[in-house]
């Protein structure tokens, strides 16, 4: 998924490495973790496979830069990959699996989780509108507001994910609530 996600961001312009690392921080990296590392190692592979070709820039008083670019089988890659019939709804949640589980830790303890859940939600929530300002600088920096608007229609998806797991949390909280009533801590 990695490798698509730099196809991706190549299909917009050729860029170096830590030009990518920046753009997937200020974009991607809201729901897909990427380190710098992994990024380097994903680009070796796209230019092994010939999805990618770098070339080497010559600066005087600086390092030389590598600046990467797509190329026509890469893109073509990242269209096969768009097409797919396959939709990408993956039903597993390491959240659920561990909530379906709680019953056998302490009632406080899971309040307690339910609570700190909440609070990374409404932060994550809140980091998403520093999403919403890159998402305009990179649409006027591309001249696409109809690419922009796939951008936005991300960041909304996660901002209405980031409120349902938060409003869920709350209610998880009141059930457990309710239920120290009934059986005592």
């Amino acid at each position: 998924m990695l490798k698509h996600g730099i196809l991706g961001l190549l299909n917009y312009g050729e860029m170096t490495g830590y030009e990518i690392m920046g753009t997937f921080r200020d974009s991607l990296n809201f729901f897909w973790k990427a380190q710098t590392s992994q990024i380097y190692r994903e680009l070796q592979v796209l230019r092994e496979r010939g999805f990618v070709e770098d070339r080497l820039v010559e600066q005087t008083g600086k390092p030389d830069k590598r600046i990467f670019s797509i190329t026509p089988v890469g893109r073509e890659e990242l269209k096969r990959w768009l097409r797919e019939e396959e939709t990408g709804f993956q039903p597993r949640s390491e959240i659920l699996m561990r909530v379906f589980f709680r019953g056998e830790t302490e009632p406080a303890e899971n309040r307690d989780y339910f609570r700190a859940l909440q609070k990374e939600c409404r932060e994550f929530g809140r980091n998403l509108i520093s999403a919403e300002g890159y998402v305009r600088e990179y649409a006027e920096a591309l001249e696409s507001e109809y690419k922009a608007l796939y951008w936005e229609m991300t960041v909304d998806f996660g901002r209405r994910y980031m409120e349902m797991i938060s409003d869920w949390c709350e209610e998880c909280v009141r059930k457990l609530e309710e239920a120290d009533e009934h059986i005592g801590d």
